[in-house]
């Protein structure tokens, strides 16, 4: 199902996350590339999910934090590719907006409060309808049906942020190729699910937009992989991803009205 270096990691995370939750651990379940069936064993990050009966309170946290730390630091493949987010089971239900919820992001091993938005209703659709129970019971339990309409404004809503982000040419954000490789692949994402109607991974909606795509947009996905692991500051490649995400927004804007 997930390689076996992947579970190996997964099964020392559950064993650590039940040493310091004890009872209150309710689930582990995978999000993102794992769970929808194309994980990239070179660019995947590896995206989970654990919920709590209860809110993680101050002593858990402070747990929490530690090992994710100690997971930072063993050296295990994939310990920097982790990323984890704790709900409560009743956080968990549906999205809502504002709530802040224990998150490690990937590449720093530090665990922190983080404010979850819109697009946490996209992973939630990936978590119920992919491959993702680790431990704990179904999915379907703990988490509200996402509809097609939700899925929908979500993305739009994401779209429209990426839009006003890539009219800001000189924001910081824009660094090196590879943060410009995954702006262009979340733009495919978000044309593939706004097409389709379905929350695929990236990878299968990059697939997608190479055969979808007019020219100079073709070209441009196409050769993505170049750039991946690219730490470089390319200006133009930047300006080409930003008009881009500009024209996706345009395009959907019209078919829209």
């Amino acid at each position: 199902m997930w390689p076996p270096s992947v579970t190996a990691l997964l099964g020392h995370l559950l064993a650590e996350q039940q040493a310091v939750l004890g009872p209150n651990l309710v689930g582990l379940y995978l999000r993102g590339s794992l769970a929808l069936g194309d994980f990239d064993p070179e660019t995947s990050d590896v995206d989970a999910l654990c919920i709590t009966d209860q809110p993680v309170d101050p002593a858990e946290y402070a747990g929490l934090a530690a090992l994710h730390i100690r997971l930072f630091a063993s050296g295990q493949p994939y310990c920097r590719e982790l990323e984890v987010a704790y709900l409560s089971r009743a956080s968990a239900e549906r999205w809502r907006p504002e709530e802040r919820h224990p998150t490690l992001s990937r590449g720093g091993g530090v665990l922190d409060w983080q404010t979850h938005h819109e697009n946490w209703v996209m992973e939630r659709w990936a978590v119920l309808h992919g491959e993702s129970r680790f431990f704990g019971p179904e999915p379907h339990t703990l988490i509200a049906p996402v509809s097609e309409a939700h899925i929908r404004r979500a993305v739009l809503n994401r779209l429209h942020d990426w839009r006003a982000f890539a009219l800001t040419p000189h924001d910081p954000g824009w660094g090196h190729r590879g943060h410009a490789v995954y702006a262009a692949e979340t733009i495919c994402r978000i044309a593939h699910t706004l097409s389709t109607g379905q929350l695929g991974s990236k990878p299968a909606a990059v697939r997608w937009a190479v055969l979808t795509f007019p020219e100079p947009w073709h070209t441009l996905i196409s050769n993505l992989d170049r750039w991946r692991s690219d730490p470089a500051i390319d200006a133009d490649l930047n300006g080409r991803v930003q008009g881009l995400v500009v024209w996706a927004a345009q395009n959907v804007e019209h078919h829209d009205r």
